[in-house]
Formats: structure tokens, sequence, C-alpha cells
């Protein structure tokens, strides 16, 4: 069973278990912000879904893999999506960064971490400046200053969640094979 990061109620365990390896996280990288640690939390249950972290879409509907041609689509977006497309680059970023970073010198693309991460800060930035929310204003902000830190938590969640009792318990909630 594949499980979508809507459909999974507030209130059931795998939240829990998240958001705990996400504090643990934050402990390692020296991160205590509570806003940033519900982010994070709630980005691993989004990305649960491999499919969200590929949301974005040309003009013929199909899925961008690449960060160059999410940037390049960014222009294309009304302005009424442009939030939304440079929080998904952020978001892409951050997560490719901190879970996958091996996965950067593979493809048509291949970028440097540090490519990588400018553009996952300025993408925060610019959601920012077009995010109407006051409070996820602020978030984006924070996201942008705290990129490394975010980065890092993500590596250490990665290593927590490679460890067998956490690969068990990933298992019992259905969201490894």
């Amino acid at each position: 069973m594949e499980y979508q990061a809507n459909s999974i109620p507030k209130h059931h365990p795998v939240r829990k278990l998240f958001r705990g390896v996400a504090e643990r996280a934050f402990g390692q990288s020296s991160l205590s912000d509570k806003d940033l640690l519900l982010y994070l939390s709630d980005l691993l249950i989004q990305f649960i879904s491999m499919k969200n972290l590929y949301q974005l879409e040309d003009k013929d509907g199909k899925s961008l893999e690449y960060l160059v041609d999410m940037c390049k689509g960014v222009g294309d977006a009304p302005r009424s999506c442009k939030k939304v497309h440079y929080q998904q680059i952020g978001d892409h970023t951050l997560w490719m960064l901190g879970m996958f970073p091996e996965s950067l010198a593979r493809g048509k693309w291949t970028l440097s971490h540090a490519y990588y991460a400018d553009t996952g800060r300025r993408s925060y930035i610019a959601a920012a400046q077009v995010e109407v929310d006051e409070g996820a204003r602020v978030v984006f902000r924070k996201l942008a200053e705290k990129y490394e830190h975010c980065v890092l938590s993500l590596m250490w969640i990665r290593e927590y969640t490679n460890d067998p009792f956490y690969q068990y318990m990933l298992r019992q909630y259905g969201i490894t094979p």
C-alpha cells in the first residue's frame, strides 16, 4: 500500500515517528526552531510518495524531473502559482541534498551540491516574497537562512531511518518495501 501525504491522518503514528526522528536530527545539527521542525516533519510525510517530489509539470502536463527544467518552468507559471513553484523547488533541493545527495551525480543534468543549495535558498526567498500569509513568509525566510542546517538535519534523518528498527517500523505502516 502506498500512502499519500494527505491520506495520512493527523494522529497517525507515522507522523509521531517522523516528528521524533526530526527532533533527534535537529539536536544533532544544532537546530532548535519549532517552525522548521514542523515543516521538515511535514516534508517527510509529503515525500513518502516520491511522485510528490515531482509535482511541477511542463506545458504538456509532463512531470519535471530535473532542477534546471523546474527553474525554467517558474518563468512560465502564472503569478498565482509562483509561490507553489518556488516552494516546490526549495523543497525538492532540500530533500535531494539531505536524503539522496548521491543522485545529483546521475541523470541528464549533473549539478553541484552548491548549485542545488543556492537554488533552494533563492527559491525559499522568492516564495517568501510572493507569499501573502505572514506566518508562511517567516517560515520560508527561516528555511532560506537555515538551509544548511535543514540539509544536515535531513542527512541525520536519513541515517536514522536506515536503522533496522526504523525500517521495521516503516514497513509496519506500509511505507517501505
